[in-house]
């Protein structure tokens, strides 16, 4: 019975300020108070809460240990004598805390390899657009060439004075021949016209042969006005004048 009584002297000087006002208006001091005894026990789940200092009751108020409960509820009691402040965290789940940590190391070794895939697709992306860029250079290199060449072969075709230009891409080449109409209309008639398109388009395809070919001849008397279109179906081979199939 002295036991008893003394746990409760000691309980309830330790749970004084759960009695006392709060707030702005708590107080300190100590009160003597009569706590009951009646084998209180505490389940968990069915299961009973083991305790070294027993449940007890004041004033209608059942009061039990704060560190037993904690321990139920996986957490942490902290006292600080000096502030008269009990402190309650979460405790850390050890096998929890594994986990989490395995996990955090496997997204770390994920996003190693997602950064090395990255610098690996910006590299052939780098490597890509080089290539690109050094076969755009190559294809202008070539086309310029061809130019030159067609010029050099029609520049004088039936006594005519020819000027040849090619631009575009390896899918579609764009020809543009400007003829002086005003020296040289009277002296050539529409084959002559059909027959340097043929050349300069099968010369075309001799180079590139996937390319269609779209193209004109304009008049350089007069401001570099359109008098005849052309083109070429690389699919089909086939070579429109004026819409025309001449080939």
């Amino acid at each position: 019975m002295f036991k008893k009584q003394y746990l409760a002297v000691f309980s309830a000087v330790v749970l004084a300020t759960s009695l006392l006002p709060t707030g702005s208006q708590a107080a300190t001091g100590t009160k003597n108070l009569q706590a009951k005894y009646n084998n209180i026990k505490v389940l968990y789940n069915g299961v009973a809460v083991p305790t070294t200092i027993e449940p007890f009751i004041v004033n209608g108020t059942t009061y039990i240990p704060l560190r037993m409960m904690a321990g139920v509820f996986n957490k942490e009691v902290v006292w600080d004598g000096n502030t008269y402040t009990i402190t309650v965290k979460d405790q850390a789940d050890a096998q929890h805390a594994a986990e989490l940590a395995a996990r955090d190391a496997q997204i770390r070794s994920l996003q190693s390899k997602i950064d090395s895939l990255n610098k690996q697709i910006a590299d052939l992306e780098d490597d890509l657009e080089d290539a690109k860029k050094k076969k755009d250079d190559d294809f202008d290199d070539e086309l310029d060439d061809l130019e030159d060449q067609l010029n050099d072969d029609y520049e004088d075709f039936r006594g005519a004075e020819w000027d040849i230009s090619l631009s575009g891409d390896e899918d579609e080449i764009e020809v543009e021949i400007a003829l002086d109409f005003d020296e040289y209309e009277d002296e050539l008639d529409d084959s002559d016209f059909e027959d340097l398109v043929i050349n300069v388009i099968e010369d075309i395809w001799d180079e590139f042969d996937d390319a269609d070919v779209v193209g004109e001849i304009v008049d350089s008397s007069n401001n570099d006005k359109t008098k005849y279109d052309f083109e070429g179906d690389a699919r089909d081979g086939d070579i429109y004048f004026e819409d025309d199939i001449i080939n």
